[in-house]
């Protein structure tokens, strides 16, 4: 197992009432500005999730993917879920989908590197999330 593999959990998929979320772990080994964090593509079942559609939780906040860049103020810590909260599509629980998820790491101390994370599963949506 590697930190590529941790980036989606076996049980990260919850079903909302207003659509899914995904916990996520940090594929790194420390901490990282949400500067240096790009959502990449999503895809449920085969499908594009639209990126507008789509927020990411950090330490209680929530930002759209398009306001990643400016956050220099906020970290992510590795032992701390951030949890991707998307509005489409819609699901019950107890459903099964494949997911496909890229999340792109820019650190900041090794310039030039772009830590590229591809997650693929296919997971079982819990309820559990409001």
């Amino acid at each position: 197992m590697t930190i590529h593999d941790n980036l989606i959990g076996e049980d990260a998929l919850t079903a909302t009432s207003r659509g899914f979320d995904l916990d996520l772990r940090l594929p790194w080994y420390r901490a990282l500005p949400l500067s240096t964090v790009e959502i990449g593509e999503l895809r449920v079942d085969g499908q594009r999730v639209d990126p507008s559609a789509i927020t990411l939780e950090v330490n209680g906040k929530h930002f759209r993917p398009n306001e990643l860049p400016d956050r220099v103020d906020e970290w992510w810590y590795v032992l701390d879920s951030a949890y991707l909260h998307a509005t489409a599509p819609h699901f019950e629980p107890g459903s099964e989908h494949d997911i496909d998820f890229i999340l792109t790491l820019y650190p900041p101390y090794i310039p030039g590197l772009a830590w590229v994370t591809k997650s693929r599963k296919r997971l079982l949506a819990s309820g559990r999330r409001s």
